[in-house]
């Protein structure tokens, strides 16, 4: 799920930089999912999968229906947009014009200015924003176990359940371990970067 929200996550704030009346729009739009509780949007997206996975019985063979893994998944990657489109966008506009103004002086195109110098000196901000939202997910994943989605959540909510402390340890500590060496590692891997782009400054 955070696989799937980077690229449109950083299109979005992309797309903020250049449009002022958008930027609004998009935003209001990506911080509604992060106000409403996850198991209330796991919910309501049940409800149009249950449809199309009753009304056309060749979607369910390919997993699309209101229970198990595609809901879970949906608003996992919904809930990851607000932490990578929030910082990549305050990396892009943080890049000084003067910047900006020597890449349009070299006679670098659009795309070259893109991908060469923007994206470049925001990546720091971006992985920082992929390490947010990468525990936040893994934290929240654990609600799939809710709708038949499985994972450790069912095993957590097994344990709540039936009372039974076992289970609900056998569940919660490795997505406690998960998140704390996710986060190191991004945070080794941002430090890793800053350098190269000589950013350590």
């Amino acid at each position: 799920s955070l696989l799937v929200a980077i690229i449109p996550s950083i299109y979005l704030a992309y797309q903020s930089t250049k449009h002022v009346k958008l930027r609004e729009w998009i935003m209001g739009f990506i911080n509604g999912f992060q106000v409403a509780p996850t198991l209330s949007l796991i919910a309501l997206i049940m409800i149009p999968l249950s449809y199309l996975g009753n009304e056309f019985p060749i979607l369910r063979e390919f997993g699309i229906k209101g229970v198990g893994f595609l809901p879970s998944f949906i608003i996992l990657s919904l809930y990851a947009l607000l932490p990578i489109t929030s910082n990549t966008y305050t990396a892009l506009k943080q890049i000084e014009p003067s910047i900006m103004d020597s890449a349009y002086a070299l006679g670098l195109s659009r795309y070259q200015i893109m991908f060469k110098v923007q994206f470049p000196l925001a990546l720091p901000l971006i992985v920082s924003g992929i390490r947010t939202a990468l525990t936040q997910s893994i934290g929240n994943a654990i609600l799939a176990g809710l709708v038949g989605g499985g994972g450790l959540g069912s095993i957590i909510f097994l344990g709540l359940s039936q009372s039974a402390p076992d289970l609900i340890l056998l569940g919660s500590i490795p997505v406690v371990f998960m998140a704390l060496f996710s986060d190191i590692f991004l945070e080794t891997l941002e430090s890793k970067i800053k350098p190269r782009l000589g950013l350590s400054h």
